[in-house]
């Protein structure tokens, strides 16, 4: 194994996920309270393939100067990391880690769209995502103002499978919305925003009857 400074490695700087504040908090919480668990993968130049918002809080809760552990591989063989202080998978730290693991992935992704775009550019991403889920992913990132949505877009955009769109809003047209998802009384605010949206949509072919 080799030795070097956690500082000599660094994060990726083309990164199609820019996290969120909520997931970045729950990767400190969890490796400040229990510990590493998931390696982190990099290049031979020292920049981060997987792992940049662990290396980024690994700066933070070990400082700059800890050497960490590095094992050097042509990905060849399979890498298991062993943690001796955990017994076994009964241990609550074992079970509270295997948890985080996945919900972490799961809060922590915020696709960073122009960035994603340009990955497509470049490489076939075809054998982890179907055309429509790229398109609905680079869709978010696409602002349309209040007064060029008209009733067709909002017909198909409810009418896909899955899929986002990013509507901005005036101050007043916001307090308008926030008014209406009140009164659905649903604690799911995309729940409330489409159930408007379909009520709308019903009334409306009702009166073109």
């Amino acid at each position: 194994m080799s030795k070097a400074k956690i500082s000599e490695f660094r994060p990726q700087v083309k990164n199609a996920n820019k996290h969120t504040p909520r997931g970045l908090g729950q990767l400190s919480n969890i490796i400040g309270t229990d510990g590493w668990v998931s390696a982190i993968t990099v290049c031979n130049d020292g920049e981060t393939i997987d792992g940049s918002a662990r290396l980024e809080t690994a700066y933070e809760i070990f400082g700059d100067e800890v050497e960490p552990i590095i094992v050097r591989s042509r990905g060849d063989r399979p890498i298991i990391h062993i943690r001796e202080d955990i017994e076994s998978a009964d241990d609550p730290r074992a079970i509270k880690l295997s948890v985080a693991a996945n919900r972490i992935a799961q809060i922590d992704l915020d696709w960073d769209v122009e960035v994603l775009a340009e990955i497509v550019e470049e490489v076939d991403l075809s054998s982890m995502f179907f055309e429509e889920e790229i398109q609905d992913i680079l869709a978010f990132g696409e602002e349309i103002n209040a007064e060029d949505f008209d009733i067709e877009s909002s017909k198909r955009a409810l009418n896909k499978k899955s899929g986002f769109v990013k509507i901005v809003l005036s101050n007043v047209e916001i307090k308008t919305v926030e008014l209406a998802i009140t009164t659905t009384g649903m604690m799911s605010r995309s729940d409330a925003l489409n159930k408007i949206c379909l009520e709308y949509l019903k009334n409306n072919a009702e009166a073109e009857r």
